[in-house]
């Protein structure tokens, strides 16, 4: 089998190297054949009722110039590149959709991921399903985003599409809040504003869930509220209890995800859901528990590819 691992070569290529060649090693040790895909590079051609799939041999491969098949029997679905644009963006999207229509098995599921991959849209799904999230307001109208910090007292703001802790501040002032609502509006920009919680012991857990089994958890404790491994938080491997592994495991039966990381907060309301990470970097976790989720994950995307 040929299972694909689509990839970037941007900025975020520093954090998603390593777990890259965690899963080309894993697919290698299985007895099948990695693909890279790069997905700013790929070509869609549709020609009766054939789909067809080309990208760049250079990126591909190192080869000299020119266009080769893509030639895969599965693929995890790592990333999209930057996007700078809603139509680069769909083309992205629906170019990896396309692989599905072919019936070829993609992991996470190409809509399931985007929904995950969105802190709106997945918290909305999360919540219509009566999981625990923080109380969150999301409004392209800053006097709304405004009251709901009043209200709040205290909140954080969040891109909806981000990775990693990158853009997403802390504030308490009505006022001050209203200066980074004012830009984000001016840039047709949603406004994401979530209650802050204190979380206990300064930190949150992140566990990892494969093929709805709990591979292992770690505590993430931040240097600051922050509680990323790539903002400088330490993590420690930790046994997630019977709540946390509940919610971890139905957090990715709600969104239907064959694997992701599940971050939760401790807060004096209880355990609160407060991303899920389709993508998620493992490195750390990795570090913190001596597991390896790629082996898992590789293993998973086989069974699937194969019923």
């Amino acid at each position: 089998m040929r299972i694909g691992i689509t990839s970037v070569s941007n900025v975020l290529e520093e954090w998603n190297a390593k777990d890259v060649e965690d899963l080309r090693r894993a697919i290698v040790s299985s007895g099948n054949v990695p693909e890279m895909i790069y997905a700013d590079s790929m070509d869609i051609s549709l020609s009766d009722g054939e789909i067809g799939a080309t990208q760049s041999s250079e990126r591909a491969s190192g080869a000299s110039s020119g266009r080769i098949k893509i030639r895969s029997d599965a693929i995890l679905l790592r990333h999209l590149g930057t996007i700078r644009d809603y139509e680069q963006f769909t083309f992205r999207l629906f170019g990896m959709k396309s692989f599905e229509e072919k019936g070829i098995y993609v992991m996470n599921p190409v809509m399931n991921w985007l929904v995950a991959t969105d802190k709106f849209g997945a918290l909305v799904k999360l919540s219509a399903r009566g999981l625990p999230v923080p109380e969150t307001v999301v409004s392209e109208h800053m006097f709304v985003a405004y009251s709901a910090v009043k209200r709040f007292k205290e909140v954080v703001v969040k891109p909806l599409r981000s990775a990693m802790g990158f853009g997403v501040f802390r504030v308490s002032d009505p006022d001050v809040a209203m200066h980074s609502f004012s830009t984000l509006t001016n840039m047709n920009k949603p406004i994401y504003v979530q209650k802050y919680m204190e979380k206990k012991g300064g930190g949150d857990y992140r566990v990892v869930v494969v093929g709805g089994e709990i591979v292992g958890a770690e505590f993430r404790k931040g240097k600051t509220w922050k509680s990323n491994v790539a903002q400088g938080a330490v993590p420690k491997g930790v046994k997630a209890d019977k709540e946390l592994s509940e919610l971890a495991i139905r957090s990715c039966e709600v969104l239907g995800l064959d694997y992701a990381g599940i971050d939760i907060a401790d807060t004096d309301e209880g355990y609160r859901i407060l991303e899920t990470n389709p993508t998620l970097s493992w490195q750390g976790f990795k570090k913190a528990t001596g597991i390896n989720p790629a082996k898992c994950i590789v293993a998973q995307i086989i069974r699937k590819a194969k019923e």
